[in-house]
């Protein structure tokens, strides 16, 4: 049941329950059990002593059908409630039945709350209408050993076994390996999944530290605790396993208080067996390194672009040829590299094949001019390929010649055939110009 410290705004009565506040609170920080009830004497909340002394849920439950009253003029409810006052609480002596047959007796103090603190408060479903607190019999066993002690021995064995199952059951519930370990870095319990992969058994991880498994964790645990915080989320680092070999792990920890009513702190340690993973990003780097391999063994410059005109990939070549860096070249248009002319037009032929499929440039050759990042122009020889991904989208690769030398190369091939008609052929310097234009494609550059 939830704690009733939720005040109601809507009241007018804040002395009233600024004071019941403080009983409630007085009844948490109290090691004896104590209950509110109501005027049925059902219980309607209880403190983290009473929560131990009955495991169970017994909200909602007769305080009478719980405790049996030794005063043989006491038998119901009704017949106590008519000596309850504000003022003197009622005592009287009660016992517990156990499962093995025993009982345990314990005096119950009973007294009425005050007509202003009976308030309906959140998170109580009745108004409370009495306290009761159940303190030990401080009579003394036959072996001469104070009952009380006997008494917490017995419940402290039920809570034990209670809180040691439902740890077990979170341990358990996980599919990734799981820890829980004391604040000393002592392993409390581990599940099946740590077991299988780090290769101990359940006795021989039980009472052994953390620090063996992944120093990391010992040392996020010490930092929790510095650092007052309750959790540290998906760091990887490395633990190794019983034969000596190191083991990839996303570690998570968490800090649980007061799991079993007491101050004893534990802490989960969840850690997820990132081997597979590390193993499929190694093989997914060497594959990308020899692709990067391949594409920078070719001499003449490539790059690669998305559907929107966006360098993705680009080679050594490329880089030496228009003097950008590789940085200033992924992630930005590739009409940085096209003349003024060209550029303005670019993105929207690209949207244009995308949308209608009509190849105008896709596997064809076409000459070019292009632009350095001096900003000198230059002429190329331009191919592009198209490629399609897996998601639907499609990428580009374009390689690049330089035919600057080419040009030359012809030009000055045209003017040494000039010169041999004008010597050897006795040809006219208009002749010679005719001869040009009757074959442009052997005197001009592509």
């Amino acid at each position: 049941m939830s704690c009733p410290f939720k005040q109601n705004k809507s009241s007018p009565k804040n002395e009233n329950v600024a004071k019941f506040h403080q009983l409630v609170t007085f009844m948490q920080a109290s090691p004896d059990a104590a209950f509110l009830l109501n005027k049925e004497g059902k219980i309607i909340y209880r403190n983290k002593a009473a929560q131990l002394l009955f495991l169970t849920n017994v909200d909602s439950m007769s305080f009478c059908s719980l405790f049996t009253f030794s005063d043989q003029s006491v038998n119901c409810w009704d017949e106590l409630v008519k000596n309850l006052t504000t003022i003197t609480p009622s005592h009287h002596s009660v016992s517990v039945q156990l499962d093995d047959n025993s009982s345990l007796d314990f005096h119950a103090n009973f007294v009425k709350l005050p007509r202003g603190m009976v308030l309906h408060l959140d998170g109580m479903e009745d108004d409370p209408f009495a306290c009761v607190y159940i303190i030990p019999s401080p009579d003394v066993s036959e072996h001469g050993k104070s009952f009380e002690s006997e008494i917490i021995n017995k419940l402290t064995e039920g809570a034990d076994d209670h809180h040691h199952k439902h740890m077990r059951d979170v341990v358990e519930a996980s599919l990734d390996p799981m820890f829980s370990v004391f604040e000393s870095g002592v392993i409390w319990m581990a599940n099946d999944a740590a077991i299988r992969l780090f290769g101990y058994s359940n006795s021989d991880l039980s009472g052994r530290n953390i620090s063996e498994i992944c120093e990391s964790a010992r040392e996020e645990q010490k930092s929790l605790h510095n650092m007052k915080d309750t959790s540290h989320k998906n760091l990887r680092v490395t633990a190794i396993n019983r034969y000596g070999m190191d083991i990839p792990v996303d570690l998570s920890i968490r800090l649980m208080t007061s799991f079993d009513c007491t101050e004893e702190k534990v802490y989960f340690i969840h850690m997820k067996d990132c081997s597979i993973l590390v193993e499929q990003q190694a093989q997914i780097k060497h594959k990308d390194d020899l692709c990067k391999a391949m594409i920078n063994a070719s001499f003449d410059p490539m790059f690669g672009i998305d559907q929107r005109g966006i360098i993705i990939v680009v080679n050594q070549a490329a880089l030496s040829m228009f003097g950008y860096t590789e940085a200033e070249f992924i992630g930005h248009n590739i009409s940085m590299i096209c003349n003024e002319h060209d550029a303005k037009n670019h993105d929207v032929h690209i949207a244009r094949y995308v949308k209608t499929g009509v190849k105008r440039v896709v596997g064809r050759k076409r000459p070019l001019v292009a632009r350095r990042k001096d900003g000198t122009n230059f002429h190329i020889e331009l191919g592009v390929s198209e490629v399609s991904l897996s998601n639907g989208e499609k990428m580009f690769c374009g390689f690049v010649r330089d035919t600057t030398q080419q040009r030359l190369d012809r030009e000055k091939l045209r003017r040494q055939e000039a010169v041999i008609g004008e010597q050897f052929f006795d040809l006219s310097p208009e002749d010679s110009k005719n001869t040009v234009k009757r074959y442009p494609a052997r005197y001009t550059a592509a």
